[in-house]
């Protein structure tokens, strides 16, 4: 009986530190691998084996490819390749919704920032878009008022008064380069916030220096 346990140690043993072998887009041993895997084309991962998975399969595909592939056969007619994404043509440069190009400008690039029009208007809609922006992003720190009274700067002393006499004047290319890159003891929130919404914050700014 104590061979027949110490067996079935070993072997559940063995199973786990195999499972603990993964590499590359090898993930080792998977539970519930169904949770893991998308039926759907993604774009960021791609499985090209028509046979992964194929032991769990609970779908049948026209093709009988396993459950975990993943790959677009309709682009190899375009790419000689099942690939899910297809490349973009040569020279183009993405754009956002509204045609503006990628922002370029690098962290201590501020001088040529200052001097970059709001693309946005300034109507109504506009601020009462950056508002909230504001309140989500920046009130905990600058305070409602932009007077720099956050329940954040309680704690942590040099978070700038948004009227003080050194910030009464920033343009508002300069408040957007600040929240893209961040400066001092602010973080960059360019990967929280679209550019639009970053043009609304820093709108809004400007309306609480008045």
């Amino acid at each position: 009986m104590q061979f027949i346990k110490g067996i079935v140690i070993g072997v559940s043993a063995a199973v786990v530190l195999a499972g603990c072998s993964a590499s590359g887009d090898n993930p080792g041993v998977e539970y519930a691998p169904n949770m893991y895997h998308a039926v759907p084309y993604e774009p960021l991962t791609q499985i090209v084996d028509k046979d992964a998975g194929q032991w769990l399969t609970s779908i049948e595909y026209p093709d009988g490819h396993g459950e975990f592939y993943n790959s677009n056969n309709w682009n190899v007619r375009v790419m000689n390749s099942p690939m899910n994404m297809r490349i973009p043509p040569a020279n183009t440069v993405k754009r956002n919704k509204y045609g503006w190009l990628p922002y370029r400008l690098e962290k201590d690039s501020l001088a040529q920032a200052d001097r970059i029009k709001n693309p946005l208007d300034s109507t109504a809609a506009i601020l009462a878009k950056g508002k909230p922006l504001y309140d989500v992003y920046c009130g905990h720190c600058h305070g409602a008022k932009g007077a720099g009274d956050g329940k954040v700067a309680e704690k942590y002393a040099g978070v700038p008064n948004y009227n003080s006499d050194a910030l009464k004047n920033i343009s508002e290319g300069h408040i957007f380069h600040v929240i893209t890159h961040g400066k001092g003891l602010m973080w960059a929130h360019g990967s929280q916030l679209h550019p639009d919404e970053r043009w609304a914050i820093a709108r809004y700014v400007k309306t609480l220096q008045k």
